[in-house]
Parts: C-alpha cells; sequence; structure tokens
C-alpha cells in the first residue's frame, strides 16, 4: 500500500513530489490520465462516474456476520479510494489541480473543489500508453493555464461530453457515439452580407462536435455551444454575440464550405473509426458529412407547453429581426443547463430541446 512518508497535512495547491516515493501506476491510474487527456479538465464527480462499471460500483463478495446480517467481505473502486488516489497522483506530478477562484471561499462557503488536468509527469507516460507524442501533451499542459471564467466554462463541455458518453454507453444497444472533435480542429469562418450590405467574416467555432448514430436510424451530427450566459446577445458594436453565432452557423450551413471539411475516415474494410477535419476532405470513398444541427446549452427555463423564460426567451425575442428563416427554423435547438446531469445522464436523451419552429415539439437527440 502507497502510504505518505510525511507526517504533516499535504498541501490542496503545491504538489509534495516525495510525498509518495513508492508509487506504482496501475491500469487504472492510466485509465484516469487518459480520461483526463481526452476530457482536457474533470473533477472527481466526473472521474468518478467515467470510472464507474459494475465490478467497481458494487461489493463483489458478501458474508453473513456474527450478528446474523449479511454484510459485504469487499467493495470495488470506491469514491474514497478515488479521492486518495487522486492525492498520489497529483502529488507525484502526472496531474495538476486547478481551482475555480471567483466564487465564495473560506467560512460558510467551504473549499473549492479541485479541477484536475495533466501534468508535468505526464508526456512520456502517455507515449508510451496511448502513442500521443510529448509536444501535444505539453501542449495541453500548457493551454491549461486558464482563469476561471475559461476554466468553468471548459467543466461544463467536459460535463456535458461525460454525460452523453455514460448515456450512449448504458444505452449501446441503441444509440451510438461516433466521434467527439473539439478544439482548433473545429475552428472555421464563413464569408456573408451583414445588415448593411457589407460583406462580413462569421467566425464558425464550436464548443465541440460530435456524431450520434441511432441503431437502425441513421446519423446525425451536431455543433454544441455551452452558453453561460455572459455573451451579449446582440452587440451594438463588432464584438462577439449570440447573433453572429446564429448567422454564421446559418451561412455554414448553407454554404458547400462544411461538406468539404468534414468526412468519415473509413478503413479499407469499410470500418468507421472517426472523421477526417481537414480542407480537402473529399476523396473517393469517403462518406461525406452533408448535415448538422447546432445545440444551444444555455441558462433559461424550457416548460413542457413550449413557454420559455430567463436568456432563452430573450434570444428568442430577438429571432424575429434577423429574419423569416430564424423563427421557423429546426437548426437551432436549445435547453438549460438543468435538462440532464451526471447523475442523470439518461435524460440528455429525454424530449427537453427546443426549437424556434413552432411546429415542432420539445425534441430528442434520437428520436
Amino acid at each position: 500500500m502507497t502510504k505518505p512518508t510525511p507526517k504533516k497535512r499535504l498541501s490542496r495547491y503545491v504538489p509534495n513530489k516525495g510525498a509518495f516515493p513508492d508509487l506504482v501506476l496501475r491500469d487504472r491510474d492510466y485509465t484516469i490520465l487518459r480520461l483526463v487527456y481526452d476530457h482536457r479538465f474533470l473533477n472527481s464527480e466526473l472521474l468518478w462516474h467515467l470510472l464507474q462499471t459494475d465490478s467497481q460500483s458494487r461489493a463483489v463478495s458478501y458474508s453473513v456476520g456474527s450478528d446474523g446480517r449479511q454484510r459485504p467481505t469487499s467493495y470495488g473502486f470506491g469514491r474514497q479510494a478515488l479521492s486518495k488516489r487522486l492525492k498520489q497522483l497529483f502529488n507525484a506530478r502526472y496531474l495538476e489541480r486547478h481551482y475555480i477562484t471567483d466564487q465564495p471561499m473560506g467560512r460558510g462557503h467551504g473549499s473549492p473543489r479541485a479541477i484536475y488536468g495533466l501534468g508535468p509527469a505526464c508526456p512520456k507516460i502517455l507515449q508510451e500508453k496511448l502513442d500521443i507524442p510529448p509536444r501535444i501533451t505539453r501542449r495541453i499542459i500548457e493551454s491549461n493555464k486558464v482563469k476561471s471564467p475559461f476554466l468553468r466554462h471548459a467543466l461544463e463541455v467536459a460535463t456535458f461530453r461525460a454525460i452523453l458518453e455514460l448515456t450512449c454507453q448504458r444505452n449501446e444497444d441503441k444509440v451510438k457515439l461516433l466521434f467527439w472533435e473539439q478544439g482548433d480542429s473545429i475552428r472555421d469562418f464563413v464569408i456573408g452580407v451583414n445588415e448593411k450590405g457589407e460583406d462580413e467574416r462569421f467566425p464558425v467555432h464550436g464548443d465541440a462536435f460530435f456524431g450520434l448514430e441511432v441503431i437502425g436510424g441513421g446519423k446525425t451530427h451536431f455543433f454544441l455551444e455551452v452558453d453561460r450566459g455572459t455573451e451579449t446577445i446582440v452587440s451594438s458594436k463588432q464584438r462577439p454575440d449570440i447573433r453572429r453565432k446564429l448567422i454564421g452557423y446559418r451561412l455554414y450551413r448553407k454554404s458547400k464550405k462544411f461538406p468539404q471539411r468534414y468526412a468519415y475516415r473509413q478503413l479499407p474494410n469499410g470500418q468507421i473509426v472517426g472523421i477526417d477535419v481537414c480542407a480537402d476532405s473529399i476523396i473517393e470513398g469517403r462518406q461525406m458529412i452533408t448535415g448538422f444541427q447546432v445545440l444551444f446549452v444555455t441558462p433559461g427555463v424550457v416548460r413542457k407547453d413550449k413557454s420559455l423564460s430567463g436568456r432563452i426567451a430573450s434570444i428568442f425575442a430577438e429571432l424575429p429581426a434577423l429574419g423569416k428563416f430564424f423563427v421557423t427554423n429546426s437548426l437551432f435547438w436549445f435547453t438549460p443547463p438543468e435538462s440532464f446531469s451526471i447523475a442523470e445522464p439518461e435524460r440528455i436523451f429525454s424530449k427537453c430541446w427546443i426549437t424556434p419552429n413552432p411546429q415542432n415539439e420539445l425534441m430528442s437527440l434520437v428520436e
């Protein structure tokens, strides 16, 4: 068993590399590092759910005690064990702890929960186990030095992905997550005419782009926008706002640029192993991706009778000024972040998404 050598309490913020000198990485540790690499940031709650399996979450054997009651004789990898292991990986510098500091702390508020990213000891391990070039890992570690607003946003994107992955795993006979792309690989732009009749460059850079396949029902593709409510809906100046995002996606969907950029990557045996994201994806034999919807996870309330309040209602109120398409379309789907959670991931596939099209009922990602 790995035990810390010092008697004094270990810092929550500064790693002590000598605290666990006999630390030996196990298969589960490699899984933790891979999950943090894939999602960029994860807290212990998300990690627990992503790691949890039947054999890990349940007692593996039982016996009858002297009082005649049946009790477990051993347990799987529990939350406390995960917390201890994360502490060891942090002090060994395989993981780094990040904190959201722009929120109340101290007496009455408690300490902020650590958010884990890759640590400086990771590049060699990830190269050996996952064949990831060290330069990529080092670039991620360097880019993780972000301020609280971005850290909170990145964790919300990771939470959405974790919820989606868990739901697909639990319903693997019904739906499959085909791919997930995020970061600079999906950064793009499109040229369109603005309200002044002038050519304008509209950025297209979602928080993620992913594909789902409903078994027996075909494939669907989505850009994800996690909107924390901090961005102006309509700016009076040439600044990023929700209006420009909506126009950009509309033009991108109509343009020939999108299908030229995204295509499924196919092995000679016909197996699909992911997607190519490039400017010259039109190659014979590839399956082009020609359509998508845009998911906005944004603050507000969507009721069963389709009545709205909060920020979602404010966005819908601005749509008529953008043109007829924006008040009758099914391109944009909205839901508040409370519609699903890591504790109840299946709700992400419920009918909780609303579109501006008045003919549509509440929508589901898989129906």
